[in-house]
Order: C-alpha cells, then sequence, then structure tokens
C-alpha cells in the first residue's frame, strides 16, 4: 500500500492543501519550525490515529477553529481506499470509503506507517517506559489483536492497584491469576517480536555502518525470566507475585509484569548507552526501523511506508548512501523531511521522486532544477 493523496484541513499550522506523492522518494524541504514534521504527524495519524508527538487532539487543531479533518487516497495494484479522519477536541470519528466507522480496528493495517523521528534516539538513554513503548507499537503494526490484549492487561492492572491502595488483600487472588495470564501472553508475544527480528537488527545494523559490529535487543525483567511460551511466563509471573506481596501492600502498587520490563540493546555485547558514540546510537536505532520494516514487509506482503524526520541531518553522507540503497532495494515509499537538499542528488536517480517547499505552513510541490 502507498499514499497517493493527503488533504489537511485545519491541522496545526498548515494551510489548507491537497498533494499528490509518488511512490518512491516524497521529500519535504524547508526551514526549521514551517510545518514539515506537522505534515508527517497528519500522515502518522492517518496510519495509526494517534500523534507520535503524544499531542492532545486540542493541539492538534489550528487555533481557533472546532476542528481537523485529515484525508487520505491510499493504493496497491488491485484496491483503493480513501481515509478520513476528524479531530474534534473531545473525539476522533474515522471514514472509510465515506462509510463511518464504528469499530476503530477496521481502521488499522490499511495504512501501515512506520516512524523515524530524532526524538527516538532519547530510548537509548530514556526510561523502560520509551522502549516499551516502541516495541509495543512496533508488535500492533503487524497484530491488531495486540492492542486489545494490551487493553486489556492495562485494565487488569487497574483495577489490581486499585485493591493493593485499598489496603484489601483478601480480594486479590483472583485478580493474580488475571494479571498472570493476561502479563504472560504479552510478555509471550514480546520475546517473540524480538526474536523474529534479532537477526535483521544484526545484519541491517551492518548495512548501514558498513562495519562488523554485533547490535543486539533482548527483552528483560528484573523478577521474572520469559519465554515465548505465554503459559510459562503465567505460572512463573504467579510465583514472582507471591513473592513480592508484602512489598506490595506497603507501596501499595503492583510490582512486577509486562508494565515494568524493558529492553537491553547492545553493541559488541556491551550496552548501547554507556559503550556507543552517538552516531553509532543513531544507526543503532535506525536499524531497529529497518529491521521493522523488513519483518512487516515479510509478514503483509508489502513495505509499510517510511516517514523520517530529519534523518539526513543525523547521518554523513556515506551512511546516508546505504540508507538510501536499503529502502530502494525494498521499493518502499519514503517520506523525508529535510532542512536542505545538499544530498538531494544520493535519492536523484530513483525512478520516482517529489520535492516540496515547504515555508510557513503552505506546501508546494516544486520540481527540482
Amino acid at each position: 500500500m502507498i499514499l497517493t493523496k493527503i488533504s489537511v484541513q485545519s491541522f496545526r499550522n498548515l494551510d489548507a492543501t491537497t498533494l499528490e506523492f509518488c511512490k518512491g522518494f516524497n521529500i519535504l524541504y524547508g526551514d526549521n519550525a514551517q510545518g514539515k514534521t506537522n505534515l508527517l504527524e497528519s500522515i502518522f495519524l492517518l496510519g495509526t490515529l494517534k500523534s507520535f508527538r503524544h499531542a492532545r487532539n486540542s493541539d492538534l487543531i489550528a487555533w481557533d477553529t472546532p476542528f481537523s479533518l485529515i484525508r487520505g487516497a491510499v493504493t496497491d495494484d488491485l484496491t483503493r481506499h480513501e481515509l478520513a479522519l476528524l479531530l474534534e477536541k473531545g473525539s476522533k470519528k474515522v471514514r472509510i470509503d465515506q462509510k463511518t466507522v464504528t469499530r476503530v480496528a477496521e481502521f488499522f493495517g490499511i495504512l501501515t506507517v512506520v516512524l523515524f523521528a530524532p526524538e527516538e534516539l532519547l530510548m537509548v538513554r530514556g526510561a523502560p517506559e520509551s522502549r516499551r513503548r516502541y516495541l509495543d507499537r512496533a508488535i500492533f503494526a503487524g497484530d491488531l489483536h495486540y492492542l486489545t490484549q494490551h487493553h486489556e492487561y492495562s485494565r487488569i492492572l487497574k483495577q489490581r492497584n486499585s485493591l493493593l491502595r485499598s489496603g484489601d488483600s483478601s480480594a486479590l487472588e483472583p485478580w493474580n491469576e488475571q494479571l498472570a495470564m493476561a502479563g504472560g501472553r504479552l510478555a509471550a508475544q514480546r520475546v517473540d517480536y524480538l526474536t523474529r527480528i534479532g537477526d535483521l537488527l544484526s545484519s541491517l545494523y551492518r548495512e548501514i555502518t558498513g562495519t562488523t559490529d554485533r547490535a543486539a535487543i533482548a527483552y528483560r525483567s528484573s523478577q521474572v525470566s520469559y519465554s515465548a511460551d505465554e503459559t510459562d511466563n503465567s505460572a512463573r509471573i504467579l510465583a514472582a507475585l507471591a513473592g513480592v506481596k508484602n512489598q506490595e501492600r506497603l507501596q501499595q502498587t503492583t510490582l512486577l509484569g509486562p508494565h515494568r520490563d524493558d529492553l537491553a540493546f547492545t553493541l559488541n555485547g556491551k550496552p548501547l548507552r554507556h559503550a556507543a558514540s552517538q552516531g553509532q546510537q543513531r544507526c543503532y536505532v535506525l536499524a531497529l526501523k529497518m529491521a521493522e520494516i523488513e519483518y512487516l514487509r515479510k509478514l503483509n506482503g508489502h513495505p509499510p511506508v517510511l516517514l523520517l524526520d530529519d534523518m539526513t541531518s543525523e547521518l554523513d553522507r556515506q551512511r546516508t548512501a546505504n540508507l538510501v540503497r536499503f529502502l530502494t532495494q525494498r521499493g518502499m515509499q519514503v517520506f523525508i523531511t529535510t532542512t536542505s537538499l545538499d544530498q538531494v542528488g544520493l535519492f536523484a536517480e530513483h525512478e520516482t521522486l517529489r520535492t516540496f517547499h515547504v515555508k510557513q505552513g503552505s506546501v508546494q510541490r516544486q520540481e527540482l532544477q
């Protein structure tokens, strides 16, 4: 699937506009704070119904207007769909082919997107929550049922924490069993996904960097040793809960489970955050995204749409060339934001290339000289 057209109205600072895209590289260039990332965000919303900036609806709607509207045309060789997302301050409304969608799950999967933004580099040195968020988003892109299972775990966790705060520990046992079952299922899916992309991450890191360094990723818990077997995981969570029940009563919160787990990023067997340069960290996260793309391509039979926010400024010319070669070989549709066209020559040999100039919210297609 590729995004052939998008229309935005009253979205952040963007002027009302309709743009047509090519199936290859679409480059959005202009100075900072002009609206390039806002346009990427509108595409991301069409695919996920969420902002990658964790923004509220009111932040997305242009000042002094009641709503924002994003529409897109998505097509492949056989089918075509029109997507529409209406953002109001208190709600989101979606339509597919001009028909109202009552179950948002129907919306997902029509436009699959993978994002790389500079902010995602923060997950290397940031809190475990940011790494869990990356992992859950990546799994959900290939398995729509995962979101339902994640919501179920969150519901059980919320109820169990409420009981711990109330001091009524006598009612905890059935919630322990539910938490263990739901948590064991999530952990198994997380372990399975990381196992599937592990070799891809390693080979793609070498392809991007041109080195023989070994990039690896693993699932980590301080309390439970997980596997890809959800039944085994559930039994281990249940046993571990018995061991921390006194601490939980004192702290009045659930001390173990997938909501507290983490990911271990390593390069040549050493923690990425301590042993790698900033450039190596950038390439690692990019390779992680490329591994996600390869996983989705094999799963769905076609690659997702890739959104690269200010990526070329994060890489030197050789690594950018390696990245372009990777993307070209996979026949991907890519949206890239940049402040300069200095490296546009790296893309110029691609048979499909379009450039758009973004200035003060206005987006205009511009032909290269």
